[in-house]
């Protein structure tokens, strides 16, 4: 049982279920501050709760209010009220999600009451925490015991020094890294200039430096020692690529996500030579905006050709003359479980309308076909379509890639992320007429998917098939619905004849995570959401 509604319910049957359900339920925790319905608080910190107790990931966020007027200081008070009543030594993962400054107060009160955290973050503050935390040992000590995740939002020179700080603590053990910066977007780096913060061809760059300048000379330095996987967010690397060799063990890593980093086809190339290239990579996530010459595509395509094994393969390029080569995929088609490729040639914002769709490439015909032959364990896709309209048979390009996926035996999760026209018509269908004809093609998929036999003799779909998607999310909160995706889960009926038969039933974003857990790969933020 994973819907949290369901195990609310088992909650309410008896003692012993409560004592059971509880846990599952309290694990992972989301709350919205800063509204009217901050007043309910009082009941879920009350000592009573006994789910209190069970609570290791705490992730907080700013409610949607129309009246944002001290919000922020109703956010912060509602944030201590919570740390002040939770059980101390509970928490394993605290995070403060929006993009705005957290009280410092606030955070020294979490590494007090909470000295069992694995997961560490350096988010902006509303002063500097970095004196204070010097100044206890203590605090010190137990702070950084259990820390295996360091997760690094770098906004101005303070959390950068910051961040040099907790590395340096944590380097040991450290097992995860994530470094994001966001210099841009809310103008707090306008004060350092881009040749200032990022590398140049002779020296490393400010933040290099006071990240890990612990570890200068980086030509001597010893690599972590632990470190399986890394994510970076807008890091230049044209110039560093070769400096992160020196202090990640490339070899050893297993999850490697790389988004929106300049001079990204530098690293890859890198990890592309014999003494860089990793022998157990499990996860590649690659977000990207190529440049006219493609040169991240070709070092993408060269590198999946010399690494092998990847389980997950993420790629979101932007700015591209061509999809990825069928070969470097093909290459990890027996441990394949998730393939999740999109590539365009220009940004657009995502809407119903099928006139959007062009920019976004497809493959090839015999090329789809060579991946489904390859990855006979894939359990979810994500990928364009080719043109077909609902009030038309499907093309025979569509017809070709439902028939790819008859290899696919395995597959959960079908994302389309091209919407099916109506042509030759000229007029827009209505919303609701829309998704009618939607939900028919939908059907159809599943209909294969039973072994009912189509108009063309057909018997293609996997049988494991359960969720069919059209259309990209353009929401990042995790607990709403967009209107720019549609979601059809594998239900049944029955007919006048008392049969019965595969029917596509409409749900939403949020509960299908729930309904079929193995779906994730709709949870990924496209370039074109």
């Amino acid at each position: 049982i994973i819907r949290p509604s369901d195990l609310k319910n088992v909650c309410l049957v008896s003692k012993q279920l409560h004592s059971l359900a509880v846990r599952p339920l309290y694990r992972n925790v989301a709350l919205d501050l800063g509204s009217t319905n901050d007043n309910r608080l009082t009941a879920f910190v009350n000592p009573r709760n006994i789910g209190l107790k069970h609570i290791r990931q705490l992730r907080l966020y700013l409610a949607e209010v129309r009246d944002k007027c001290n919000q922020e200081q109703q956010a912060q008070f509602a944030t201590r009220m919570i740390l002040e009543f939770l059980p101390e030594d509970t928490l394993e993962e605290f995070s403060w999600c929006p993009w705005r400054p957290f009280s410092t107060d606030n955070l020294l009160l979490l590494y007090k009451r909470q000295r069992k955290m694995k997961w560490l973050e350096v988010m902006d503050l509303d002063r500097d925490i970095l004196p204070e935390l010097k100044k206890n040992a203590k605090l010190q000590q137990n702070m950084f015991t259990h820390a295996r995740k360091l997760a690094l939002y770098p906004e101005n020179r303070e959390t950068l020094n910051l961040s040099g700080y907790f590395v340096d603590k944590c380097k040991d053990q450290l097992e995860e890294l994530i470094v994001h910066c966001h210099w841009h977007d809310l103008g707090s780096g306008g004060n350092i200039e881009s040749r200032e913060l990022n590398d140049s061809a002779t020296e490393p760059g400010l933040l290099l430096r006071s990240i890990f300048g612990h570890m200068l000379p980086f030509e001597q330095c010893t690599p972590f020692k632990s470190l399986k996987s890394l994510r970076l967010h807008k890091v230049g690397l044209r110039h560093c690529a070769e400096t992160w060799c020196k202090f990640v063990k490339f070899h050893d890593l297993e999850y490697l996500r790389l988004y929106h980093c300049t001079g990204a086809d530098t690293l890859l190339g890198q990890l592309s030579k014999s003494s860089h290239l990793p022998k157990n990579l499990k996860v590649l996530e690659f977000q990207h905006r190529d440049n006219p010459d493609n040169e991240a595509l070709l070092a993408l395509d060269g590198f999946l050709c010399l690494v092998s094994g990847l389980r997950d393969l993420v790629i979101d390029l932007e700015n591209v003359k061509s999809m990825p080569a069928a070969a470097g995929v093909v290459r990890h088609g027996k441990t394949l479980e998730l393939l999740n490729v999109h590539c365009a040639q220009d940004s657009h914002t995502a809407s119903l309308s099928s006139d959007c769709d062009s920019e976004e490439l497809v493959w090839a015909t015999e090329d789809f076909e060579k991946i489904c032959k390859a990855s006979k364990d894939l359990e979810q896709l994500s990928c364009a379509w080719p043109h077909t309209s609902l009030i038309r048979s499907p093309s025979e390009e569509w017809k070709a890639f439902e028939s790819s996926c008859g290899h696919l035996k395995n597959m959960v999760t079908l994302h389309i992320t091209t919407w099916p026209t109506n042509k030759p018509s000229t007029q827009l269908l209505p919303r609701m007429v829309y998704e009618s004809l939607l939900q028919g093609l939908a059907q159809r998929g599943f209909e294969m998917a039973a072994g009912t036999k189509t108009e063309d003799g057909t018997d293609s779909q996997p049988a494991k098939l359960r969720l069919i998607a059209f259309g990209t999310s353009d929401k990042v909160y995790e607990r709403e619905d967009s209107k720019n995706q549609t979601i059809f889960l594998r239900s049944s009926c029955v007919d006048a004849d008392g049969k019965t038969k595969p029917y596509a039933a409409p749900i939403g974003w949020c509960a299908r995570q729930f309904v079929e857990p193995r779906s994730e790969v709709l949870d990924f933020v496209l370039h074109r959401s």
